[in-house]
């Protein structure tokens, strides 16, 4: 009886599920696909200036557009200011990483003039030199390029997040300037309220897209929950019998944290686009990572099965 409330349960969840992909779907519009997700990152960085558009009148409007361009052309200033410290830092790692044995010495004892010059512009230098300082021999580079790329790689993404927000941003306000420059009134008014409208369809969608993944994920965790349960208690009841599937759950755990390990902080367009933190990245990789080991695993298992019963019918 248990079992049944069980899979009904589930199966009332999951129908949900696809009741609110659906009706994402229906509401979700291809051809504006582009503006949900600069939408979506606008909201993240700026929500104030989706407040302001949404709330905005034919009379302010101007001052509104004037607002925001002024802000943006501040931060796209402080984004240029940003992407030539990363393009600093990212010549300094390939001059260490071109580094061997033989020219490390001569590279060693030309820092001093090559840092004037590379970091000339760079906010970090007194820190880029003491560290280099701190490397005393080749084998010691290594950690020291490591530590480096951490801090590319933090930088680059910071780097990446704002400049698609600054573009989403530009564009937005771009929308809302040709539509202040119209002539006519009406057209003008007419014109605004599609934009206003945009906005609020962009929320309701962002809001049903939550609701979606959140069933999403509560499914996961449900099953895998049910999962460790019932093996728990096959377990318990016959331990002898049952050590298999223990090995089985620690090597599913060693797949999952390989996939975390090896997955890559850096996030994809695709992953900016749905405002994904560097963690969820690389927690999407695991799970991507654990599946496609799963699958590989699942379909030897059917060739080897294949065979074996091949091999013993033929005897």
């Amino acid at each position: 009886m248990k079992n049944k409330i069980v899979n009904i349960i589930i199966f009332a969840v999951a129908i949900l599920d696809c009741i609110l992909a659906l009706v994402f779907s229906m509401n979700f519009n291809e051809d504006k696909k582009d503006n949900f997700f600069q939408a979506r990152q606008i909201q993240a960085q700026c929500p104030a200036l989706i407040a302001d558009l949404q709330t905005a009148t034919p009379e302010n409007l101007p001052t509104v557009v004037e607002k925001y361009q002024k802000s943006l052309r501040t931060f796209n200033d402080s984004l240029n200011d940003v992407q030539l410290q990363k393009d600093i830092l990212y010549t300094y790692l390939q001059d260490l990483k071109n580094l061997d044995e033989k020219n490390f010495e001569q590279y060693k004892s030309d820092f001093a003039n090559r840092a004037e010059g590379l970091f000339a512009k760079c906010d970090n230098k007194q820190a880029y030199v003491d560290g280099f300082k701190g490397v005393n021999s080749f084998k010691d580079l290594e950690a020291y390029i490591n530590k480096l790329e951490k801090d590319y790689s933090a930088i680059k993404q910071d780097y990446l997040v704002n400049r698609d927000y600054c573009k989403a941003a530009n564009s937005l306000i771009s929308r809302a300037d040709m539509i202040n420059a119209t002539a006519s009134a009406n057209k003008k008014a007419a014109d605004l309220e599609e934009l206003q409208n945009d906005l609020k369809g962009f929320a309701s969608s962002s809001k049903l897209e939550n609701a979606f993944m959140f069933v999403g994920y509560f499914l996961g965790f449900v099953a895998i929950l049910l999962l460790l349960f019932f093996a728990v208690m096959r377990i318990i009841r016959n331990f002898k019998t049952s050590y298999k599937i223990l090995v089985v759950l620690a090597l599913f755990a060693i797949v999952v944290f390989i996939g975390y390990l090896v997955g890559s902080p850096v996030l994809t367009p695709s992953a900016m686009k749905f405002g994904m933190t560097s963690t969820g990245f690389k927690m999407v990789n695991a799970a991507c990572f654990t599946l496609y080991v799963c699958l590989i695993c699942a379909i030897l298992a059917i060739i080897v099965t294949s065979i074996i019963s091949a091999v013993k019918n033929r005897k």
